[in-house]
């Protein structure tokens, strides 16, 4: 143990021999550390017929030294005795000074030896003279084993050689006894964790044939130890049928021969438990190893991972529902968003030609690679409404074969078109070379047909209020390229939006037409022919309602060279409004003709309005009774009153315009309305300008026209003809106002001389 601080001694005497051979085979067949210690101090202490000795051990900081085991006048104290001896590692006894300089430290006299500072009898211990040894491997001694004299003694070397020995093999003891403890330790620690992550351990002898589980394992297999017959049979028969080809490739019963396997080897595969027949599955790690004594075996853990397999494959399934889920989230929202589209496409406005042209323009090539709208004309023919598609040449192709099938008799579409349009539902045809070979005439319809190549087609009914109005045809004609379950469900949806779109086209169209003739007939047809005064009008309906408008005027003759002119504006739209505007005008003609004073014209209407209409609405006017004076000089005298109507613009020749302050209450509303009349006289050339609030409260943005605009707008046309001061209003208005919301008339009354 200190062979490179102490040189060999000499041959030892027979019976030491006979002690260390007997300690040898003490320290090889007892694990019992405590008594090979004792026993060594023993058998050491009895070969020098002595009768005190001490073994001492480093404490775990390696600080101080432990008495472990002592011997007291051949008596043996054990750990509980001395154990609560500690000796520092120092000069100050014996033992310290041997640990301190690790090699053997031999003493005759220790009272009066230099080398340390306290004798044994410091310590009560009955000792004179003595050998220390330190015990332990190389440079590190872990204790040393001390053998006491009462009397000073000169140690020979054949003795200090005994003692060295005993301490080498008290060294192999410690040594041996520690790593068995740390094998113990680890192997204590591989079980827990081992146990507590559900994993069994395995050992295959090859040689013997011998599979060893452990318990854990055993669990995991569904045996026991009394049902497992621990061979390499019993332990395949366990395995699935179909994973025994990962271990013997013929998948034999016979024993596994692993020689051409890796050293190392993970193997996942199912068992079927003996106990219950239930399936699972198992992973396996493996090791090739070689033990002295055993020979070639393999060394391994196995665990069952059912449920973590289970778990992973729930959560791949969740996965891939939540992808599938989120996917058609996001193709819903597009189709959505497609579906948008379409509907501001086609509610842009109610002459849907250029909107149906769109629309196809939209669909292609989002949906498919051409996209037809065919309605039916008057004479129950489908045609053509709006096409558009990726390739021109190919649009061309199918409508020459919608012709050549219109052409041949039968329905008038290439894939039945008309047939879809009579049963009223959804039909997508997939085409064929057979199809189109029976349905072609002749090799160059044949030709066409494989030239468009139109396999894919989904034609949808556009059904309205009335019935089948036409159909929406989708197809695709390019490779790879064909409809989903959803792209059909969408061109559905877009024909349903796209029906409606055009029976609200038509029955807006069919209203508009209705209005526009009420409306012309609540404005005079024409205009009387009068001498020396022109009359120019202009009147517009709101492009945004096709419901009948209030707005309204009319020119009535009242004797020679005397007329009565009225602009007006009844509150409210539709049915209401011209049952009003018609009572209003005719009452204003009827009381005109027996009522020289425009004010008393005007109170005999609202009289009439309150007696007739029951409900809130009233009614503004302006009335001008209009007499030529001079014929020859162009001077006509007016007499004008308003019924809360806007102001009249007066507009002289010389290029100045102003407003006429003549407003009274609005008629309708009580019973004597307070008006007022203004007279004013014009020469050749002046004007007065009667209009509607639809031209001061045209709007752009939060701008309105206004009184100002327009009054500068009239003096900009002073001198210049009625029509066109008319014109040129009108034309302000249009200009300055983004969309028509209301109803405009514009009446200009101009005196003229006589040519």
């Amino acid at each position: 143990m200190n062979s490179d601080r102490d040189s060999a001694g000499p041959e030892l005497a027979p019976r030491f021999q006979a002690v260390i051979g007997q300690l040898s085979q003490l320290g090889l067949q007892t694990a019992d550390l405590d008594e090979v210690l004792r026993a060594a101090m023993v058998a050491a202490a009895e070969a020098l017929d002595l009768g005190e000795a001490a073994l001492f051990v480093l404490t775990p900081d390696g600080k101080q030294l432990e008495a472990r085991v002592g011997l007291f006048d051949g008596t043996v104290a054990g750990r509980r005795s001395v154990g609560k001896i500690r000796l520092d590692i120092n000069t100050g006894s014996l033992p310290g000074y041997t640990i301190l300089e690790a090699h053997t430290v031999v003493s005759t006299d220790l009272e009066n030896d230099p080398r340390f500072h306290s004798p044994a009898r410091a310590f009560s211990f009955p000792g004179r003279s003595a050998i220390g040894v330190p015990i332990g491997f190389n440079s590190h001694p872990s204790g040393v084993l001390m053998l006491y004299d009462r009397q000073i003694r000169n140690w020979s070397d054949e003795e200090v050689h005994l003692v060295r020995e005993v301490a080498t093999i008290v060294g192999l003891a410690i040594q041996r006894a520690k790593i068995e403890q740390d094998l113990r330790d680890s192997s204590a620690r591989l079980n827990s964790s081992l146990t507590a992550g559900g994993i069994g351990s395995w050992v295959w002898d090859m040689a013997a044939d011998v599979v060893e589980l452990s318990d854990v394992a055993m669990k995991i297999y569904g045996v026991t130890p009394v049902t497992f017959e621990g061979t390499t049979k019993a332990w395949m028969a366990m395995v699935h049928p179909e994973d025994r080809a990962k271990f013997v490739a013929d998948q034999s019963d016979g024993p596994v021969d692993w020689k051409d396997r890796p050293d190392e080897e993970r193997v996942v595969f199912r068992i079927i438990r003996p106990n219950n027949g239930e399936v699972r599955w198992v992973e396996s790690w493996g090791r090739s190893m070689v033990t002295e004594g055993k020979g070639a075996h393999r060394v391994g853990v196995v665990a069952d991972i059912t449920d973590r397999l289970m778990a992973e494959r729930e959560r791949q399934e969740m996965l891939e529902r939540e992808q599938a889920a989120r996917h058609e989230a996001e193709a819903t929202r597009e189709r959505l968003t497609f579906l948008v589209k379409v509907g501001s496409l086609l509610g842009e406005s109610l002459e849907l030609g250029g909107n149906l042209q769109a629309l196809t323009e939209l669909c292609v090539p989002y949906l498919g690679d051409i996209c037809m709208v065919s309605l039916f004309d008057d004479d129950g023919l489908l045609t053509e409404a709006a096409a558009w598609g990726v390739d021109p040449a190919a649009l061309e192709d199918m409508r020459t074969l919608r012709r050549r099938r219109a052409e041949l008799g039968g329905y008038g579409g290439v894939y039945s078109e008309l047939a879809v349009a009579h049963e009223g539902k959804t039909v997508y045809s997939i085409m064929t070379d057979e199809d189109f070979l029976n349905s072609a005439s002749d090799e160059e319809h044949l030709a066409t047909f494989h030239r468009f190549n139109g396999r894919h087609i989904v034609v949808s009914p556009l059904v309205g209020r009335s019935g089948v109005l036409g159909v929406l045809a989708m197809v695709c004609h390019t490779q790879g390229r064909s409809f989903e379950d959803d792209d059909v469900a969408l061109i559905e949806e877009i024909a349903t939006r796209t029906a409606l779109a055009i029976d609200n086209s038509r029955l807006y169209q069919s209203r508009n037409r209705v209005a526009r003739s009420l409306q012309a007939a609540l404005l005079p047809p024409a205009l009387p022919e009068t001498v020396g005064l022109a009359i120019a009008t202009r009147y517009e309906v709101a492009e945004a309602d096709a419901a009948i408008g209030g707005d309204f005027y009319d020119v009535v003759g009242l004797g020679e060279n005397t007329w009565g002119v009225v602009v007006g504006d009844v509150c409210g739209r539709g049915p209401d409004a011209a049952a009003l505007t018609g009572l209003v005008r005719h009452t204003i003609r009827t009381a005109a003709v027996h009522e020289t004073k425009p004010s008393v014209v005007l109170a005999n209407t609202n009289a009439a309005v309150l007696q007739q209409i029951e409900d809130s609405r009233f009614c503004t006017a302006a009335f001008l009774r209009v007499e030529v004076v001079d014929v020859q000089s162009g001077q006509i005298n007016i007499v004008v009153s308003s019924a809360g109507h806007p102001r009249p613009i007066l507009v002289r020749v010389d290029g100045s315009a102003s407003a006429i302050e003549c407003s009274g209450t609005l008629l309708g509303v009580v019973s004597n309305p307070k008006l007022r009349e203004v007279e004013v006289t014009l020469s050749a050339g002046d004007s007065i300008v009667l209009y509607t609030d639809g031209v001061t409260e045209a709007r752009r943005d939060e701008e309105l026209f206004g009184e100002q605009r327009l009054v500068s707008v009239a003096r900009s046309l002073a001198a210049h003809p009625a029509e066109v001061i008319a014109t040129g209003i009108q034309a302000a208005v249009s200009a300055f106002r983004r969309s028509p919301r209301d109803d405009m008339a514009i009446v200009v009354v101009q005196a003229v001389a006589a040519p």
